[in-house]
């Protein structure tokens, strides 16, 4: 179907030329209503500009124009001036074949090919997602962000760019040393004042206390200070916890090519602020970064605070710097807390000189987990909220990460336990592995030859309508890299589903009639290698047993 988006832009390029109209922005897109056809543009709009004519006027006469196109039944122009495409039958049953021959390839593009300079893989993009906070278990709320993550990188390697994905370590600072403290204080509760409360609780605590008791021995010191055992404890902490929160990653089956320490990055703090010297000021003895641009306007953010110690920010300025000379793209999945920080990374992307639209930004809300009717507020282990390996432990990967990327990242969403744990249709995930194992079964009762089959069968509303979605694929990919948004391919995969399953129930796959049987098969096939396909990329599971 891509093919076809394409050649439809070619030609109408190939007319406004004609019309002595040069380098006119239009757009070819896939209408959201399939009434309006299979592919809708908005060349007539941009015409009746450069003409002073009417848009609809316009849009009749480019019809006039256009040679007979065997790929569409129809080409119609509607007001107030898009010019409507219905691809054929003949068209829409030829790509099923296409589909079976691309295989495991089907919807891949190549809008990641090499850019000068870079790799021959293709664009580089950094994915840099969960990042979550160190000093306890990754919770619900910051896992929302490792699928989609996750599910990002899987698109953009599925459309040609070479894909680092890399997880931030806040490996410094006052929480390191409050985690320290809470550590401390466990070991040697008589020495905490009655009334001082700590900030880290939970039985977690008390797992981390003797582990970081047991290094410590091993290191020999047994007979720190309190201070020096807070420091000390507290390193060792967060890095027995970031070991944990890699294997929560692993178990949603998401594995990292990289992790940044922010202890390192806040060595090259100093020269990083040296390439932003002229928009570095000093006030009430700190340093802020002051720039004067669409981002930030008259907002200030402090790099360096008043006693000598280097904000996050700062250590931000230094990872982004890095990231924007070794990759064509940067993306940064946030959750919604951090909305206010999106404008402060722009500017210092663009102070550092580099394109501020290179760097992408996508933020998560937070989950609320149920079972049925009932909230789920906290967990056994953490205290004060419900842990990732809690809900994986209990759902299981592929639940857990459909059900988190099916909403829109940027809504609250509440995750029902129960029901993804039901073997039921009303479980969506249940729902769309059970299509792709009901046509692995039907596979075992009979064979597809790999003979040439008569496709032009196809011919019912249930078989053309499922051949027209699963053309849809292609052109998702390209909308996931251009908005960010993966849940239009968890919604996909549901519609697939349900068609096939319309069909299963309306028509006899396996018949009398050797070569309707054939063509179906294959369009079983097209239908298998496209849900798996699709959750693949969104890191799902497509099982043959169910």
């Amino acid at each position: 179907m891509e093919e076809s988006k394409a050649k439809i832009y070619s030609i109408l390029k190939q007319i406004a030329s004609e019309m002595d109209i040069k380098d006119l922005n239009f757009s070819v897109e896939r209408p959201k209503d399939a009434i309006h056809g299979d592919f809708s543009s908005n060349i007539s709009l941009g015409l009746a500009r450069k003409l002073n004519k009417k848009p609809l006027e316009i849009a009749e006469e480019i019809i006039k124009k256009l040679n007979p196109q065997p790929d569409f039944d129809k080409v119609e122009a509607v007001a107030p001036g898009f010019i409507n495409f219905y691809l054929s039958k003949k068209y829409l049953q030829s790509q099923v074949q296409n589909i079976i021959e691309k295989g495991d390839d089907y919807g891949s593009l190549d809008l990641g090919k090499s850019a000068k300079g870079r790799s021959s893989s293709g664009r580089k993009v950094s994915v840099e997602f969960v990042s979550a906070n160190p000093t306890g278990p990754l919770h619900i709320g910051n896992a929302r962000g490792g699928p989609l993550g996750d599910s990002l990188a899987n698109v953009f390697g599925k459309a040609g760019y070479e894909v680092t994905r890399e997880y931030l370590h806040n490996d410094v600072g006052g929480q390191v040393d409050r985690l320290g403290e809470a550590i401390y204080f466990t070991i040697h509760p008589d020495q905490k004042a009655k009334d001082y409360e700590v900030q880290y609780q939970g039985s977690y605590i008390k797992e981390l206390s003797e582990k970081v008791k047991e290094q410590l021995e091993q290191n020999q010191d047994e007979d720190l200070t309190q201070e020096e055992f807070i420091k000390k404890g507290g390193k060792i902490a967060v890095e027995l916890m970031l070991s944990e929160i890699l294997k929560d990653c692993e178990q949603m089956g998401i594995k990292f090519n990289l992790v940044r320490k922010e202890s390192d990055l806040r060595k090259e703090v100093p020269k990083a602020l040296a390439k932003l010297k002229k928009l570095i000021k000093e006030k009430d003895g700190a340093q802020w970064f002051a720039p004067s641009d669409e981002f930030l306007k008259d907002r200030e953010t402090v790099v360096r605070k008043s006693n000598g110690e280097f904000t996050y920010f700062a250590s931000d300025i230094v990872y982004h710097d890095e990231k924007m000379q070794k990759n064509d793209l940067v993306i940064d999945v946030l959750g919604a807390n951090h909305s206010g920080h999106v404008p402060r990374l722009k500017a210092v992307v663009k102070a550092l000189g580099f394109n501020p639209e290179n760097l992408r930004v996508t933020l998560y809300q937070w989950v609320r987990l149920k079972r049925g009717e009932e909230v789920v507020k906290m967990s056994k282990r953490a205290g004060n909220f419900v842990t990732a390996k809690e809900v994986l432990d209990e759902v299981g990967r592929d639940a857990f990460r459909f059900f988190l990327l099916t909403p829109r990242s940027q809504t609250h969403m509440d995750f029902d336990l129960e029901l993804a744990k039901k073997r039921a249709s009303d479980n969506p995930v249940f729902y769309v592995q059970y299509a792709h194992s009901r046509i692995c079964s039907i596979f075992k009762k009979a064979t597809r030859e790999n003979s040439k089959q008569d496709l032009s069968l196809l011919t019912t509303d249930e078989e053309i309508s499922l051949i027209r979605h699963l053309l849809k694929l292609p052109y998702l990919v390209e909308e996931v890299i251009k908005t960010l948004e993966v849940n239009p391919l968890a919604i996909y995969a549901l519609e697939i589903a349900t068609l096939f399953h319309k069909f299963y129930e309306a028509q006899r796959v396996i018949s009398e009639d050797k070569q309707l049987t054939q063509a179906r098969l294959s369009l079983l096939k097209a239908t298998q290698i496209t849900l798996k396909n699709t959750l693949s990329l969104l890191g799902v599971n497509a099982p043959e047993r169910m």
